[in-house]
């Protein structure tokens, strides 16, 4: 049984970086990374998409991956997927995008996005600061976790503060020099979904091939090469959102458990430990320990 469930392991651990490497291949595509444009930078918002694919700064219709770090003055150091140029007219800015296939749990991803929006505006800054010369920054994540139900788009800009005498107030800007744009990618489809998060739930959250190639022709995803990278999404998604659905049923356990152990110690008077030695028979022992973890008790 060990054996079985650490081939497993190891073959969900494969499967999640091929889709890693294929989601990030994806957000190359301009024709995709045009539709988070849209959405994710306000400027840029009415026009249309095949003009907005017009506006970013590439000879072809995949944008290059980052090649090297931007460092800071400390050595430290960022390493974006995906950075690309924006030019309308006499309007610039700069993009990044990244891919987050889940929530993590090993740093806060809130400071990370705020990280690299100001490597970005510092990687413009030579010996001599030509604050004219900025371009406002706007960076995109897309983040998978097969756990989200419902598609969430984040918009978040620069906020300006004035002081005058003991008043403050806020003003936020029509565009500021940082901008951060956050999409959750949600099992299901809603009617008011941006057009962004219709069209990433149907690359990356492919159940049905046939289902999601029929929905994509309407947005332009009409090439042999883009039906043959849905179906690969779709192969490798099956598995992931399987997993992600048992990880959910997990979770409304513990946190049903939690309440639950809770509730009799509170109207018993019944210490915490207790309950939960005589509650924790119901559970697994991975439920167990999380459930243990929620009441502080490991």
């Amino acid at each position: 049984m060990k054996e079985k469930n650490k081939k497993e392991r190891k073959s969900l651990r494969w499967q999640q970086r091929a889709y890693d490497r294929m989601a990030k291949q994806w957000l190359r595509d301009t024709g995709l990374l045009s539709y988070l444009i849209k959405d994710g930078v306000p400027p840029l918002a009415s026009d249309p998409i095949e003009a907005i694919r017009g506006y970013i700064e590439t000879d072809t219709d995949q944008i290059p991956y980052a090649s090297g770090e931007i460092a800071f003055s400390s050595g430290a150091y960022v390493e974006p997927d995906l950075l690309f140029g924006m030019k309308k007219k006499s309007w610039q800015a700069y993009g990044n995008a990244d891919f987050q296939k889940d929530m993590p749990k090993a740093y806060d991803l809130e400071s990370r996005k705020n990280l690299y929006v100001a490597a970005m505006v510092c990687n413009q800054v030579g010996k001599k600061v030509d604050y004219n010369a900025l371009r406002p920054v706007y960076s995109m994540w897309v983040v998978n976790d097969f756990r989200i139900k419902k598609s969430e788009l984040e918009i978040k800009k620069e906020w300006i503060e004035k002081t005058e005498g003991s008043q403050v107030t806020r003003n936020e800007p029509k565009e500021g020099m940082m901008n951060l744009a956050t999409f959750k990618i949600g099992n299901e489809i809603r009617e008011d979904d941006k057009d962004s998060l219709k069209v990433l739930h149907y690359l990356f959250k492919c159940e049905e091939e046939k289902k999601a190639n029929e929905k994509l022709r309407a947005y332009g995803f009409t090439m042999e090469e883009d039906q043959r990278r849905v179906r690969k999404m779709c192969n490798l998604s099956q598995g992931l959102i399987e997993k992600g659905r048992e990880e959910g049923r997990n979770e409304g356990a513990v946190k049903a458990s939690v309440k639950i152990i809770r509730g009799i110690s509170q109207d018993f008077g019944i210490p915490i430990q207790q309950v939960y030695e005589t509650q924790k028979e119901k559970l697994s022992p991975g439920e167990a320990r999380q459930v243990g973890k929620h009441l502080g008790l490991m």
